[in-house]
């Protein structure tokens, strides 16, 4: 407002002091203009005899405030562009450090990651290597029982025989009939029918026998012969059975032992240690992440700020331009004011 009233009373002041160079023009095309005007070149006379002074300092010291003002806000605009260019620095080093740090998580994290998996691939082919052998373990036990069940039934088959020959030899130590001959025909023929090598000779030798009316002594003598021999035979194998089936146990024992401490050892230690390590592994792994996704939240966080602080001095640059411009068009208003005083004659 009050640039307004002084440059209407400039405006003013200038409209009554050049009003006589259009004085003709107006006569003829505007009389009663011309009249007024006419009237207001008598305030002219009088105007030569206006004291300016207060009128000029004030346009002198307005002209000094407007040329302060621009001058303290290109000072201001200076300090800000230091001042910008500062925290555009330091975002800028922020985003690079973030950057680094986003990058060295993500190769940590990838590591971490083949590790763990790693670790994981190694836990489920223990647990299948415990499962296998597991498997294999409980199938010797068994073939253990089942030989040990087999050898037993073989001893007693032998024992059983062994007694039948016995029986034999002393039933034909008496052997004086039929009867007693058929005794000793069935007793050999349920215990020594799988020994056919022996077995077809001795019924043989118990029909001639048979045939003699039993008094044929060398046959008996014969007989008993074989019936001695197919007990030594059978005690032979019998002892050649527990032999090799003790031999076929201490094996299978030693193996079914290395199955069980290869169990112990995957149960108590490859398998807990597995699992710790993983357990391990994935806490190191949430651990990195959080720190990764931190850091991508910081680097998130320094873009935007950079971003706003670029974008606050796009505004504060606009805004200097249109106040520089602004200043610079008072000032050359002011000059004008200045040249239309010195024109109408009034003194500065």
């Amino acid at each position: 407002m009050k640039y307004l009233v002084l440059f209407a009373l400039v405006l003013l002041t200038i409209a009554v002091n050049d009003n006589q160079t259009k004085q003709k023009s107006i006569e003829e095309q505007h009389p009663s203009l011309f009249r007024a005007l006419k009237n207001m070149a008598l305030l002219q006379e009088q105007s030569q005899q206006l004291d300016y002074s207060r009128l000029i300092n004030a346009i002198n010291d307005l002209e000094s405030e407007i040329a302060q003002n621009k001058e303290d806000e290109n000072a201001s605009f200076n300090k800000d562009f230091l001042s910008n260019n500062a925290d555009q620095e330091f975002y800028e080093n922020q985003i690079t450090q973030y950057q680094v740090e986003v990058a060295q998580h993500e190769v940590d994290l990838a590591d971490l990651t083949e590790a763990r998996n790693s670790l994981q691939s190694l836990l489920n082919d223990s647990i299948k290597e415990q499962q296998d052998v597991t498997l294999l373990r409980n199938q010797l036990d068994q073939q253990i029982k089942t030989d040990a069940a087999n050898t037993a039934a073989q001893l007693q088959e032998f024992d059983d025989s062994a007694a039948a020959i016995d029986e034999a030899l002393n039933l034909l130590t008496s052997l004086k009939n039929a009867d007693s001959l058929a005794q000793v025909n069935d007793k050999l023929k349920t215990h020594l029918s799988k020994q056919k090598v022996f077995f077809q000779p001795l019924i043989v030798a118990l029909t001639d026998i048979a045939q003699s009316n039993f008094a044929n002594q060398e046959l008996i003598s014969k007989v008993t012969n074989l019936l001695n021999q197919l007990r030594t035979s059978l005690l032979e194998s019998r002892l050649q059975l527990v032999v090799s089936s003790q031999g076929l146990e201490a094996l299978n024992k030693e193996l079914l032992g290395t199955y069980d401490d290869k169990l112990n050892v995957l149960s108590t230690v490859v398998l807990p240690d597995l699992r710790e390590n993983i357990e391990i592994k994935d806490a190191e792994i949430k651990a990195k992440s959080n720190l990764l996704n931190d850091a991508k939240s910081n680097l998130q966080d320094a873009q935007d700020n950079l971003k706003a602080t670029q974008d606050a001095w796009i505004v504060r640059a606009n805004l200097n331009s249109k106040l520089v411009q602004q200043y610079d068009n008072d000032l050359s208003l002011i000059q004008q004011v200045k040249q239309s005083f010195d024109r109408a004659g009034i003194k500065q």
